[in-house]
């Protein structure tokens, strides 16, 4: 036999339809596994912890949002936060993304539409990349998640269901009808010849490794710079904007933009003072009586700064409006600024200047 037939030979087993099914019996595992990861993040808010989908509810999906927001890729924090202020289209996101989790979790499972899942699982993934790859207190969790989520939808891609999906089912009719549509949708033979398989195995290898090691270097650094992350997870940080003083009421928001979404930023003290003279001091005592200040939570009760035994805890992500009565009789010159300080349970200062 000449090369030139041997080579045809050997392209044809590789696109025969037997090919495929092995293919995709080699790459069971991984559907079975990114099938079971999707149908499980959707079955915990719809079974197991149904909270996770009710509005009224501190463990509502919208919480671990609110915590997301401030570090969120391509700088995509404004449309999310103008998300969470619209509650109703919000609910529905929060719910349109649990469906398609579930049903790419169970496809992939079973084996149907298998490469239609596999297209819409690489779409999750980005998703998550974006919102949550830059999270992670202990380990990169989040962006770990979302890479190997685009791999393997990526390999299934590829590879289809193989024998052992719902498929095959309907694979005679798409190969006798030659349905190129649906061969890119379902299993069995890519409508491809082998240098084209190829390439298209190629080509996706090096858009998942892109992926991830662009969105690793874009978070975490590490590439040809020194280890440095986007946004600090790991210390907390209070912004404090919009001071104001209106007769005996001093007013002020904070933000919580970046540290670990595990525990939150624990004021313990607020200060107001003037030319290195304090003015008045809001100790822990103070803080949770309601008579002297007030918290006004954007996102509660979701993600909020709340008042505790011995400080207010604010959560990643918070946004709060304070109110602080100031003491009777204060005077200061109104013709120099003031300085409000924030400070944590370990000493650490967050200030900004109010002019009078």
């Amino acid at each position: 036999m000449s090369q030139s037939h041997q080579r045809q030979s050997t392209d044809s087993a590789l696109l025969s339809p037997l090919f495929w099914q092995v293919a995709g019996i080699m790459a069971l595992a991984i559907r079975l596994v990114s099938g079971w990861t999707y149908w499980g993040g959707a079955s915990r808010r719809l079974i197991y912890a149904t909270a996770k989908l009710d509005p009224t509810s501190h463990a509502y999906l919208a919480n671990k949002l609110v915590h997301a927001a401030p570090g969120m890729a391509l700088d995509l924090s404004g449309f999310m936060y103008w998300l969470l202020n619209h509650s109703t289209l919000l609910h529905v996101a929060i719910i349109f993304f649990t469906l398609v989790e579930l049903v790419v979790g169970v496809g992939l499972i079973i084996g149907f539409a298998t490469r239609l899942m596999s297209i819409i699982g690489l779409g999750l993934a980005c998703t998550l990349m974006i919102i949550f790859g830059w999270m992670g207190t202990t380990c990169l969790d989040e962006w770990t998640m979302a890479a190997l989520g685009f791999a393997t939808s990526a390999v299934t891609l590829l590879t289809g269901g193989g024998r052992y999906a719902v498929d095959q089912l309907f694979q005679g009719a798409i190969e006798r009808k030659n349905i190129l549509w649906a061969r890119w949708l379902t299993s069995g033979p890519l409508p491809l010849s082998t240098p084209q398989v190829i390439k298209f195995s190629t080509i996706m290898g090096i858009v998942s490794i892109l992926f991830t090691v662009g969105f690793y270097g874009y978070n975490f650094g590490a590439l040809v710079t020194p280890l440095g992350k986007r946004i600090d997870n790991a210390h907390h940080t209070v912004a404090l904007s919009q001071a104001t003083i209106q007769g005996n009421l001093l007013k002020v928001h904070s933000y919580i933009t970046t540290g670990p979404d595990t525990q939150g930023a624990y004021i313990a003290q607020v200060s107001l003072s003037q030319d290195g003279h304090v003015l008045a001091t809001y100790p822990a005592s103070s803080l949770k009586d309601k008579t002297i200040v007030t918290i006004h939570n954007q996102f509660a009760p979701w993600s909020t700064c709340k008042a505790m035994a011995y400080a207010v805890r604010c959560q990643l992500g918070s946004k709060a409006t304070w109110s602080f009565k100031l003491p009777d009789g204060l005077a200061f010159n109104n013709t120099q600024p003031l300085t409000l300080q924030m400070s944590n349970v370990e000493g650490k200062a967050f200030k900004m200047t109010i002019q009078p």
